[in-house]
Formats: C-alpha cells, structure tokens, sequence
C-alpha cells in the first residue's frame, strides 16, 4: 500500500504543470531575442519587404514556434492521460474494496439471522 501525502502530491503536480509553459515561454522568449539580435546585426528591418516578402517571413519565423507549442502540448497531453490513468485505477481498486465490504457485510447478515 502505498503512504503518500496527498497534500505534497498536489504540490508537486502543481509544479508540474507549470514546468513545460515556463518552458516553452522560455524558449520563445530565446528564440524571439535570437531573431531580433540576427536581424540587427544583418542590418534588416522586416517593414522594409513588400507585403508577399512579408508574409513569407512572417510564416517561416512563426513555423518554429508553432512547432514548439505543438511538441509542448503533445507532452502535456500525454502527462494529463497518464495521470487520468493512475486515477483511474485508483478508482477500481476502491471500488473492488468497497464490493468485498459489501460482500463481506452480506455474508455477515445471512449467518447471523435467527433460524
């Protein structure tokens, strides 16, 4: 049986998913600066392309992001069902002790009645 503070649990699950936004803000926040730093030091200003010129940029700077984002929330969504999973067997282990309460309580009340 397994004697963990529920408590400590919530806190570390709380941590938990903060962790990958705090990450993924951390690596777009880098990659943005990267960007922005490259563009300074090649001496280009986005305003400066035509409307096509710019959606292409537009589209291929946002591409990794996006990408980003997308891995993040794979992981994230694979945490969610590992942890609706664990609840889940949690669940049927209370209710398979609560049938054998039940059962027990039953059998009790069928040997104890008067003949």
């Amino acid at each position: 049986m397994e004697s963990t503070n529920p408590i400590v649990e919530q806190e570390a699950d709380r941590k938990d998913r903060r962790r990958l936004p705090m990450i993924g803000l951390a690596l777009s926040a880098l990659y943005v600066a990267g960007l922005v730093a490259y563009l300074f030091w090649q001496g280009q200003n986005p305003a400066d392309l035509k409307l096509n010129e710019l959606g292409d940029f537009l589209g291929g700077v946002s591409s990794p992001l996006a990408f980003l984002w997308l891995v993040l929330g794979f992981f994230q969504q694979s945490r969610e069902i590992r942890l609706s999973g664990k609840a889940l067997q949690l669940q049927a282990r209370e209710m398979r002790r609560s049938v054998d309460e039940h059962r027990r309580i039953a059998g009790a009340g069928e040997g104890g009645g008067a003949s």
